[in-house]
């Protein structure tokens, strides 16, 4: 999908995240390489060939940037060492979450 094609645009952004499976527990840290309220997108430290359980489309997983809650949301793509996610856009606190996270960031 071309970038202005996006429902929400989409900024660069540098920060070490966690992303973690909500079924299986499983964790892979990484760097966040750009975040919208709708979405992000994360380099994974390892590349998930690599790992023993690889992340796919569908899962739902929690994404911890640095000491705020989660935000919950789906892998829609995966590449070698990337994950896509879809926010889950309709709880009152995702969007409270998001704000809060994206008014730090600016600072």
């Amino acid at each position: 999908m071309a970038e202005n094609n996006r429902a929400h645009t989409r900024y660069p952004l540098s920060r070490l995240v966690r992303a973690v499976g909500k079924e299986g527990g499983e964790s892979h840290g990484g760097a966040l390489i750009n975040i919208s309220t709708g979405g992000a997108s994360i380099k994974l430290a390892s590349p998930l060939r690599r790992v023993t359980h690889e992340f796919e489309p569908g899962m739902t997983i929690d994404v911890i940037i640095d000491d705020f809650p989660p935000l919950e949301g789906d892998i829609v793509r995966t590449t070698e060492n990337t994950i896509a996610i879809s926010f889950f856009p309709d709880t009152t606190d995702q969007k409270n979450l998001m704000k809060n996270i994206m008014a730090a960031m600016e600072k």
